[in-house]
């Protein structure tokens, strides 16, 4: 049975040079799929990148990001659905998740736009259990959708006044009508409109460009060793490694392998 080096596992995520951060899918086969961001419910993520702020000084500076092809796709989506403003949509996505659909806070929000499981049942999200309805929201345009459709009632309610909608957004309708129809006096309210307004101000003076997807190495491992195999036909920014799966997946769990 094949085993993973950390030598080996460490080349495949630095060789996703575009990448942010590391996601890993494993198939039926044993094969796992790298890539830098969640194509679907099955990647988990492997590793985090804190340098990207680092190497993209300019981007952090103006506090605006890209997102990937689908979810600006999404985002479009689902502002041409509920009659709102993409730059809306995008500068709360960034701030919530940042672009990420996998994300979970600590208080238990899910997905690109940080839906509560109960917040999203109101707004159209339904399940068997509990588990699946998290599942459902961790699926893009299900996340988006059900966070369009929560912007538009509040934008309703509060009569097209963004920063109240944000402020609502962010720490409920109750707080925002309790402080008279104000922003809350609570730091992490108030701080969470300052950065989504100044993202959503930023986009509305210029268009933001679409991304173009490049094409990326794929990886495999054969004999301990792992090899850059480029395809212009495979999907971009997604790697495989074929090895064994056990021992990739203690990779994740505490970076228990060994070479053999």
């Amino acid at each position: 049975m094949l085993k993973i080096s950390l030598v080996t596992a460490f080349a495949v995520a630095s060789s996703l040079v575009h990448a942010a951060d590391v996601y890993v899918s494993f198939d039926d086969a044993g094969v796992a799929r790298f890539a830098e961001r969640a194509l679907d419910d099955s990647y988990r993520l492997l590793i985090k990148d804190l340098q990207a702020e680092v190497r993209s000084p300019s981007a952090a500076a103006a506090g605006h990001a890209e997102p990937n092809a689908d979810i600006r796709a999404a985002l479009e989506g689902g502002a041409q659905r509920h009659g709102l403003e993409y730059a809306l949509l995008h500068a709360i996505a960034q701030v919530e998740s940042g672009f990420n659909p996998m994300a979970v806070s600590p208080k238990g929000a899910i997905g690109l736009m940080q839906l509560m499981p109960g917040t999203a049942q109101r707004y159209g999200v339904q399940a068997a259990d509990a588990a699946a309805l998290r599942g459902k929201l961790h699926q893009l345009p299900v996340n988006v959708d059900a966070g369009a459709r929560y912007l538009r009632d509040l934008m309703r309610q509060f009569n097209g006044q963004t920063e109240l909608v944000l402020a609502a957004y962010n720490a409920g309708e109750g707080a925002v009508r309790k402080a008279g129809n104000r922003i809350p006096a609570y730091p992490e309210t108030q701080g969470y409109v300052e950065k989504v307004m100044r993202i959503f101000r930023k986009m509305q003076g210029a268009e933001a460009p679409s991304p173009t997807a490049a094409q990326e190495p794929y990886v495999t491992a054969a004999k301990g060793r792992a090899q850059l195999v480029r395809s212009a036909g495979h999907n971009a920014g997604v790697q495989l490694f074929r090895g064994d799966t056990v021992e990739l997946q203690k990779f994740e769990q505490g970076f228990g392998l060994h070479a053999q």
